[in-house]
């Protein structure tokens, strides 16, 4: 069995060392990328496109190995977001020899004179895009995107506009290491969207001026309710909140929480530090406590926070797929609120339902039972220690209800 050489090209021919070139010469077969192989194009080998599904080049290499001697060329280094990293997914490493070189990353920031050792790398191939959100990058200082056909410097400037993200200065590096190449700088974004670009090309995404700190304190869940700007105490009780925390189960980095009736915005914060690349919607419909809101997102910088001034389920088709929906509110809508979300919530979804209502118990519990949602209850009684002039005593807190419960694959009701 002949080990397979994965040779990664760097930014071109002239990056490859004479060790390379030797192996190369010797192979049997030169698999690689159509604009790969014509470097090469008067050496004669067999050659094998990479095209269509990679599990039909990796059959055809199965099948060679045990008596031909296989090259794969790579693009930059075979294991930076390369077919190296795919590789070691259908092959013994035994069977692998990785020649590694110059990434297109380390030759973008050399291109433009900038170290890159503090710079956050997103690749935006095929599905990552759909799961990435750009509000995540307001903390980030240096940015450097990998990017795709369908997800080149147009589509990440239109995502920085909608995110209201300008303070980025965006270098758009085309074509690094041909004779093509071309570098260039904008600092309106703006502009970006009405250029075309050649392909294959880098963006990298440079901050002005230093970046301030996320939040000037510690930050925990169920934090005291003092530190949240609300109205007429429309907040969930620190205590409460840190139950409803724990029942939205956030275990995913990136999960999609819809936070409907979010009142000062409280739970919605607090769960988006625990999905720092997921998203939180929080649906407030009346206007008067937008404002507490956006003051305690501002105040938490939370950057993966949006917040929609509706009347839900208005809107709802534009919102992503969620993960997780806690509803804090919807008074005589409720019934609605709780259909219109158990239909959108994704598989193995959870819906958290906190009320001080009997009505609304009964509305929750009859509607997750017929959505097959298997619906658990807890009853909260908070009592906090309140000063009197010879002692303490304990003041209760409205009970509340929180309702739980987990979608199954059959979304319809009975």
């Amino acid at each position: 069995m002949n080990p397979i050489d994965i040779i990664g090209i760097g930014q071109g021919k002239k990056d490859l060392t004479r060790k390379h070139l030797e192996i190369i010469q010797n192979c049997d077969v030169l698999v690689g990328g159509k604009r790969h192989l014509e470097i090469f194009d008067s050496l004669q080998k067999e050659k094998i496109t990479i095209k269509g599904p990679i599990k039909n080049i990796v059959d055809i290499v199965k099948r060679k190995m045990s008596t031909r001697k296989i090259v794969v060329l790579a693009s930059g280094d075979p294991l930076f977001h390369g077919i190296g990293s795919t590789f070691t997914k259908y092959f013994e490493k035994q069977h692998l020899r990785i020649h590694s070189n110059i990434s297109s990353v380390s030759a973008a920031f050399a291109a433009i004179k900038e170290p890159w050792h503090d710079a956050k790398i997103i690749s935006l191939h095929e599905k990552q895009t759909k799961n990435f959100s750009f509000s995540n990058l307001a903390g980030e200082n240096k940015i450097v995107f990998l990017t795709g056909p369908e997800s080149g410097p147009g589509f990440i400037a239109s995502e920085l506009i909608k995110e209201g993200m300008y303070d980025f200065n965006v270098c758009v590096l085309e074509k690094l290491g041909s004779k093509d190449q071309r570098t260039t700088w904008f600092e309106n974004i703006d502009l970006i969207g009405k250029k075309s670009f050649l392909q294959p090309n880098i963006v990298i995404l440079i901050k002005h001026g230093k970046i301030k700190p996320q939040v000037s304190y510690e930050t925990y869940a169920g934090m005291d309710d003092s530190l949240f700007k609300h109205s007429k105490g429309l907040i969930t009780k620190s205590e409460v909140r840190s139950i409803t925390l724990s029942k939205l189960k956030l275990v995913k980095n990136d999960h999609v929480l819809w936070d409907i009736g979010s009142g000062s915005g409280s739970i919605g914060i607090e769960a988006s530090f625990q999905v720092p690349r997921g998203r939180v919607f929080a649906i407030e419909k009346h206007p008067g406590r937008i404002e507490d809101i956006v003051h305690n997102i501002k105040k938490f910088n939370c950057s993966n926070v949006r917040v929609l001034n509706i009347a839900f389920p208005e809107g709802v088709d534009e919102l992503k797929t969620p993960d997780r929906i806690f509803i804090g509110g919807g008074g005589e809508n409720l019934e609605q609120i709780i259909k219109v979300s158990c239909a959108r919530l994704a598989p193995s979804g959870i819906i958290v339902i906190n009320t001080i209502l009997l009505q609304n118990l009964n509305i929750a519990l009859k509607r997750l039972k017929e959505y097959k949602f298997n619906p658990r209850v807890v009853q909260i009684q908070v009592s906090r220690s309140k000063g009197m002039p010879f002692g303490d005593r304990l003041e209760a807190l409205n009970p509340v209800w929180i309702i739980t419960g987990s979608k199954t694959e059959n979304r319809n009701p009975l």
